[in-house]
């Protein structure tokens, strides 16, 4: 009897073990891998080191042994409140979206531990032996970091999974959180009965063998409740199941030779099959032509299976519907190929709209290039419009209001910027003599000569406007007195010296100029309107001089 008594604490952490593994073989085969599956998997796996090497490290002999095996079981222990708090994030769904730099400042502390205990040889500060081997030991100033820092995780956990438990509504949630907040704080107590028994009190009690492995046992009972009675894991995969079977998209999952594998419920309706026979591309397409694109489709589909393809075919039933094929090619990670999925999409009133929307385009660009061969007439009887207020019908010069506007504006800027300017005034000599003798036709005719013997000489940045009857007026920017005296002579001499065609014979024209310059610097007097009303005044009294002078000559203003 003594001898069964001593044997039980030697094989207590094995039976652990051997539950936990159990647990663990069960957990894995009866459920479908997922991202919760992978959390608790891995922390399953870190909560089964801790009774696994405690029971290696009582049945060798081997200390070098013995302090692998425990190393081995204080890193497991340092990240299993890590992987708790993993789970607990899963489970809480706020895994998703958490930045990496979290994780890292998250496992910080376990790594930390890890190198803490992996180094104790050196320093012996984090556990010692006691009675020659490793089974019985005394710990340091260093374990009690290694204690806090797993207490820390699983209180964070506990937290995490009280708030989530409070907020979430009556149902199968609540009570699945829960149930795993309740295997939190199974373990926290037994960590705490075996830091109290084994650490603090020790060697008062004796070694209490099992009490941490007894709270991870607990604790994992409590998730295998929360994962079988209320589907922890299966409730993914049937809503992942209940979403595909919802889709209108038709699905089939075929293998690398053509077998069906799986289907959702709106795969018949595009093709009457079922699991377990071959999926006939052949028979969804309806061959326009014997190298049309649905038989150029279908040489791709048989005989490049590794590749992705799409079309649109037309399945004949009992009315035509239009469907898009897409095919997409699984593969391992030796990129071989394991199967193929082929979605089915019905896109009869997609085409139509399209066809519909191609009509309206079409009218649309009717009515469209109508508008801009209205916006062309429209643009082209505005410029005519703008041109008539601000030209003469008669020479198809300037008129005198555009004048009077334009001028005022660039004495401004002549006198901003200190440029010389010089106004002409021209009046044809004897003119009414022209028409009276020869008739208003003649006297228009005359008018249109003299202003294009007037353009030939003037520059571009000129303004010539007609001033009224037989008079025409001339602004010259940037030109001083003694350039306009040069320019109106020339205007003159091209007058006088061309010949005007009529019916009672050629004639001949002479004009008088007066001009008036301002200097660069001047200053004006009164407003620019006031002010050229002034130069006007100078250059008609100029004219007045000239015409005084026997005509066909210029004067300037002093």
């Amino acid at each position: 009897m003594k001898e069964v008594n001593q044997m039980l604490p030697v094989w207590m952490d094995f039976y652990l073990f051997c539950i936990l593994l159990a647990l663990f073989i069960y957990a894995l085969t009866v459920n479908n891998i997922t991202t919760l599956h992978k959390a608790y998997l891995a922390f399953h796996s870190l909560m089964m080191l801790w009774p696994s090497c405690n029971f290696i490290i009582n049945i060798t002999p081997d200390q070098q042994l013995q302090w692998f095996f425990l190393n081995v079981a204080f890193i497991g222990l340092s990240f299993l409140g890590f992987g708790w708090l993993m789970f607990s994030l899963v489970l809480t769904r706020k895994f998703y979206g958490l930045k990496r730099s979290f994780f890292y400042l998250s496992a910080a502390p376990a790594v930390l531990c890890s190198i803490l205990a992996t180094t104790n040889p050196w320093h012996f500060m984090f556990t010692q032996s006691s009675g020659g081997g490793w089974a019985v030991r005394t710990y340091g100033s260093l374990f009690w970091f290694f204690f806090i820092s797993g207490l820390g995780y699983l209180l964070v956990s506990t937290v995490l999974i009280f708030k989530t438990a409070v907020n979430a509504a009556e149902g199968n949630m609540k009570k699945q959180v829960s149930l795993c907040m309740w295997g939190v704080v199974i373990l926290i107590i037994f960590s705490q009965l075996d830091i109290l028994f084994n650490v603090a009190f020790f060697p008062l009690f004796g070694v209490v063998p099992g009490l941490t492995s007894c709270g991870i046992v607990l604790s994992a009972v409590c998730f295998v409740i929360a994962i079988n009675r209320y589907d922890l894991f299966r409730i993914v995969n049937i809503a992942q199941r209940e979403v595909i079977d919802s889709m209108a998209i038709g699905m089939f999952v075929i293998d690398k030779d053509g077998i069906i594998l799986d289907l959702n419920k709106s795969a018949t309706r595009f093709l009457k099959t079922q699991a377990g026979r071959n999926f006939e591309m052949k028979g969804l397409l309806q061959l326009s032509e014997a190298d049309g694109p649905d038989s150029i489709f279908l040489e791709e589909y048989n005989t490049n299976k590794l590749k992705s393809l799409q079309a649109e075919v037309k399945i004949i039933g009992e009315q035509t519907v239009h469907v898009s094929i897409h095919v997409s090619p699984v593969l391992d990670g030796k990129k071989n190929l394991l199967g193929r999925i082929i979605t089915l999409n019905d896109v009869t009133e997609l085409r139509s709209l399209l066809e519909q929307n191609n009509e309206n385009n079409a009218i649309l660009r009717q009515q469209n290039e109508e508008l801009l061969r209205i916006q062309e007439e429209l643009y082209d009887v505005n410029q005519k419009l703008e041109k008539a207020t601000i030209t003469d019908d008669l020479t198809d010069c300037y008129n005198k209001r555009y004048l009077m506007q334009q001028v005022a504006y660039e004495i401004l800027v002549s006198q901003r910027y200190n440029i010389p300017f010089s106004i002409l005034l021209i009046d044809v000599d004897n003119f009414k003599l022209i028409n009276d003798a020869y008739g208003h036709l003649i006297g228009d005719n005359v008018l249109r000569s003299v202003v294009e013997a007037i353009k030939s000489k003037l520059r571009r940045s000129d303004i010539l406007a007609r001033f009224g009857g037989d008079e025409f007026i001339i602004y010259v920017p940037n030109t001083d007195r003694k350039g306009a005296v040069i320019l109106a002579e020339k205007v003159r001499s091209a007058i006088e010296n061309q010949w005007i065609s009529s019916s009672r014979g050629d004639l001949r024209v002479t004009v008088s100029v007066g001009l008036v310059s301002v200097k660069a610097g001047a200053g004006i007097f009164g407003s620019p309107e006031d002010f050229l009303e002034e130069l006007l005044a100078r250059t008609d009294r100029a004219l007045y001089d000239s015409k005084a002078n026997g005509r066909n000559c210029v004067v300037s203003a002093e």
